[in-house]
Order: structure tokens, then C-alpha cells, then sequence
């Protein structure tokens, strides 16, 4: 997820700056937001290891396992990467690259793990904004008007962020259930929450299109179509090997939509 993250940012800033957008400030941009989001990320990991440690898919990582002794170490560790990657943008970057980037930290460990992520069913909508903002992020570094392709871009991970993980979901509902995450296939069953995996993932190649023009719009407009292809799938017969095509794809269709903005100069 952080490599993620870092890429959609830097992907982002390369269309907005160009050949203008100076090389130091880039690589700046990639280890603030690097930083930043390892440091949500031990945070994360620090505040749900109880949880972690019920679900056979998360069993293994370093604290429920007792790999790392005492807890309290990730929880220093998350807190130092984080100010961090936050000292870094505010001292390096344009101002707004280090609220968007400070916004992302806000969203994804308080409002997102501490409250939202075992309380409500949105909980994976309203995170996702905080992929969102290393989007804007990555289009503030460039420093340079706000105009359509910004906007659009931070859409398309927000509405990536709940088709991906839902399908995620899918393939893990007993886990899910097991924890008492109230995600939406689990919540409501996998036949239910099909229609709305679609329906982000439409929302998703929607909002990446208006991003682009010209031959990267061509491409994308066909990764588009075999993302539509396999949510379709899903809807007609919700299944685990449905669920992971998704899944599989919705992960291909990201970097395929962003990589397309290297084309965009």
C-alpha cells in the first residue's frame, strides 16, 4: 500500500510539473509520502495487533505474532515516520503537498482505524479519501493551478479504494466476521454488496477517463472495459475465485490509470 500510494503521487506530479518540475523535489515528494504512510501503516498495525491476531491472514505479522517486543515499539516507530514524512514535506515542499499529506495521516489512523473501521460499513468509503490525498499531494508538489486532472485522479482512487477492498472482502468474509470489522460483504453477504463493487469500479474508470486524452485514454478506456467485465461477473455469481479476479484487476487497472499520466505531457 505505500509503494502504492507513493506511486500515485509521483505519477501525479510528473503531469502537473513536467520537465519543469525540479528532479530533488520529486524524490522529496516520494520519501515524505513514503515516510508517512509507513508510519500510518505501524500505527495501524499498533492499534488493531489484537484483532490481527484473531485472523489467520494477519496473524503472522510482527506484533500478534511476538516477533516485536514490547507493542509499544510500533507504536513509537508509526508516531516517528510520521512526523517524519510530515517535517520533511513542510520543510521541503509546498505548503500544500504538506497538508495533504498530513490530512492523509488524520484520515487513515484516527478517523478510519480508531473509529470508523469497527463501527460502520462506510468504513472503507470514507478511508479511502485518504489514498485521495496523496493524489493531491502529488499535484500540489508540482506547485503549479488546480484544474480538472487533480480532481479527477483523487476521485478515482476514492472510488477504487471500497471496489478493491470489497472484493478483498469477499474473499475474506469469515475473517472479517470472525473480527467484527463491519465490512459491507460481511454485513450485508457477498450477493448484496456485488452490485455496489460495480458500482465504484464504474465511478472508478469514469473518473480516471476525464483525467486523461489521446492514446492513454485509449488504453485506460480498455483496462476500463475488462474491469467492468469481471465486477459483471461477480454480480451474476458472487464466488471466491470471482472476488478474486477483481480484486487481481481493480489492482492493475490502478497502476495501468496512473502509469498512462506518464504519457500526459
Amino acid at each position: 500500500v505505500t509503494g502504492v500510494l507513493v506511486f500515485t503521487a509521483m505519477a501525479t506530479a510528473l503531469p502537473g510539473g513536467g520537465a519543469a518540475l525540479p528532479c530533488p523535489r520529486l524524490m522529496l515528494l516520494g520519501a515524505a509520502g513514503a515516510l508517512a504512510a509507513g508510519g500510518a501503516s505501524a500505527l495501524n498495525h499498533y492499534f488493531e495487533r489484537e484483532v490481527d491476531a484473531q485472523m489467520p491472514r494477519t496473524a503472522g505479522r510482527p506484533l500478534p505474532s511476538g516477533m516485536l517486543i514490547p507493542p509499544a515499539a510500533a507504536l513509537v516507530w508509526g508516531l516517528g515516520l510520521c512526523l517524519a514524512g510530515v517535517a520533511l514535506a513542510v520543510l521541503s515542499l509546498p505548503i500544500g503537498s504538506a497538508v495533504f499529506i498530513t490530512l492523509g495521516i488524520l484520515i487513515y489512523v484516527p478517523l478510519y482505524t480508531l473509529f470508523l473501521k469497527r463501527r460502520s460499513v462506510l468504513n472503507i468509503v470514507i478511508g479511502g479519501a485518504a489514498g485521495s490525498c496523496a493524489v493531491l499531494a502529488g499535484w500540489a508538489a508540482a506547485d503549479v493551478g488546480w484544474r480538472l486532472m487533480p480532481v479527477a485522479l483523487a476521485a478515482t482512487v476514492f472510488f477504487w479504494t471500497p471496489a478493491h477492498f470489497w472484493a478483498f472482502a469477499i474473499l475474506h468474509d469469515v475473517e472479517y466476521r470472525l473480527a467484527g470489522f463491519p465490512m459491507l460483504p460481511s454485513v450485508v453477504g457477498s450477493q448484496r454488496a456485488a452490485p455496489y463493487v460495480f458500482l465504484h469500479a464504474a465511478l472508478t474508470v469514469a473518473a480516471s477517463l476525464l483525467a486523461l486524452r489521446g492514446l492513454p485514454l485509449g488504453l485506460v478506456a480498455i483496462a476500463g472495459v475488462v474491469l467492468l467485465v469481471v465486477c459483471v461477473r461477480l454480480w451474476r455469481l458472487p464466488n471466491h475465485a470471482r472476488a478474486r479476479s477483481v480484486y487481481m484487476v481493480s489492482n492493475y487497472y490502478l497502476i495501468t490509470a496512473f502509469s498512462a499520466l506518464l504519457l500526459v505531457q
